[in-house]
C-alpha cells in the first residue's frame, strides 16, 4: 500500500511541475563585484550579467561565495560563477523576479532579475 501511495505522489508531483517557457537570449556583458563587511561571516561575489532577448534587456545577478581554502577544488555554482558564453545564444526562462539560464555544460542556473526593460 505504501508503494502505491508513493507512486501516486510521485506522479502527482511530476504532473504539477512547472514547465519553463524557454526563449533565446544573448549575454552581451558581464561584471563582478566583491562584497565584504565586518558584519559578514564570509566574502561574497556578485556577477552581473546583461542579457538581451528579442523583447527585453535584462540585468541579472548571480551570487556565490569564493573558496576559502587553496586546496579546495572549484565547483561551478558553489564557489565559482557558472560558465556562460558571452556573445553566444543561450536558453533563458523568466518567472517573476527569477531568471533561469542554461550554461555551457547544460546545467540550469537560477539568477535574480535586477532590472527588466523593453527594447
Amino acid at each position: 500500500m505504501r508503494k502505491r501511495a508513493a507512486l501516486a505522489l510521485l506522479l502527482l508531483v511530476g504532473w504539477t511541475a512547472e514547465a519553463r517557457d524557454w526563449q533565446r537570449a544573448v549575454v552581451i556583458g558581464t561584471s563582478e563585484t566583491q562584497v565584504t563587511s565586518p558584519m559578514m561571516r564570509e566574502q561574497k561575489n556578485i556577477v552581473h550579467y546583461t542579457v538581451e532577448t528579442k523583447d527585453f534587456l535584462l540585468m541579472l545577478d548571480y551570487t556565490y561565495h569564493p573558496s576559502k581554502k587553496q586546496d579546495e577544488p572549484d565547483q561551478p555554482g558553489k564557489n565559482t560563477p557558472p560558465t556562460i558564453a558571452l556573445g553566444e545564444e543561450i536558453k533563458l526562462a523568466l518567472s517573476g523576479h527569477t531568471a533561469y539560464l542554461i550554461d555551457v555544460h547544460g546545467k540550469e542556473v537560477k539568477m535574480h532579475v535586477k532590472k527588466k526593460s523593453k527594447i
